[in-house]
């Protein structure tokens, strides 16, 4: 059964192994934002105070952005790949689907997960709880049939903080680039200025921002086709379709699933858990009108 098997110790490891490679992940996006954001406004304001400084201050934005490109962004996808196999093999044995080498690449060290679960244990009071990743009364279904109904809930979850995020994030963007280039043109209204004192310096986080932002709407963007997948699979499901022909379009799904994990960016805890609650009742909801439109379709 899904509820059982998702709350095992071995699998509650796995979930809070991916969790903690993903906020070590966040702590580099922070850390990113922080040199390119708020060092970057302390710049262009010593800028109006001593102008010669200007030079200086732009060749900072230029080394944070190298830093990005070639050692802050590597580091994060690594990072993202390692949390994405750790829950894709959450994902098969809570699901019962099988291993795809070819799409996940080698099954997770249980070294690196107990390692990374011990430090998501020390910190963790306030996270959501891990337990019940899934409907637990998915249970009263087939589980070729559970299983496309836990799809859907991650696609549609996944997609829908995604999507929250990236339009925060470009408010933010947009609000803090107008403060900065009004600082900036403060007392020498030109170009050079505005370059100097305000663009170059701030350049680094305007390009994580955009950046995340593109990254964030393409994942979402994917996982919206993914649920329309789902829709698909479960129409062929209700419509008599074997156990296992609907078990090879899961497996199918959930390469796609995986991908689209491993591409996609983090998203800030405060956001994750703030939406978490917010819609709990709506998953749960979603959750509850599949599982009666199954049981009215087969007789179940």
């Amino acid at each position: 059964m899904i509820s059982r098997r998702q709350n095992s110790e071995q699998q509650l490891m796995r979930l809070a192994a991916q969790r903690q490679l993903y906020a070590t992940a966040k702590k580099i996006f922070g850390w990113q934002v922080f040199v390119g954001g708020p060092i970057a406004i302390i710049g262009v304001i010593l800028v109006l105070f001593h102008p010669p400084a200007k030079i200086y201050v732009a060749s900072w934005g230029l080394v944070v952005a190298l830093c990005d490109l070639f050692w802050f962004t590597p580091w994060q996808k690594s990072l993202r790949a390692s949390a994405a196999r750790i829950q894709e093999a959450f994902d098969c044995d809570v699901l019962e689907l099988e291993w795809n080498d070819l799409k996940a690449g080698k099954y997770p060290d249980p070294e690196l997960i107990k390692k990374q679960a011990d430090k998501y244990s020390e910190w963790s009071k306030d996270m959501p709880s891990l337990e019940n990743w899934y409907p637990s009364r998915v249970d009263q279904l087939p589980l070729y049939i559970a299983r496309v109904v836990c799809q859907r809930t991650n696609c549609w979850w996944d997609a829908t903080q995604r999507r929250h995020y990236a339009s925060w994030l470009l408010g933010l963007t947009v609000l803090v680039f107008f403060i900065v280039c009004s600082i900036s043109l403060c007392g020498e209204a030109t170009v050079e200025s505005l370059l100097l004192k305000g663009i170059l310096p701030l350049s680094p986080a305007l390009l994580i921002a955009l950046r995340q932002f593109s990254e964030q709407r393409e994942a979402a963007e994917r996982l919206d086709k993914l649920k329309e997948h789902c829709g698909a699979i479960w129409k062929a499901a209700l419509a008599g379709k074997s156990a296992a022909a609907i078990g090879n379009m899961s497996r199918n799904l959930q390469d796609e699933i995986f991908e689209n994990r491993r591409k996609a960016p983090p998203v800030l805890d405060f956001v994750f858990k703030r939406l978490r609650n917010d819609y709990e009742s709506d998953m749960s909801y979603a959750a509850e009108h599949y599982i009666s439109e199954a049981k009215e379709a087969l007789k179940l």
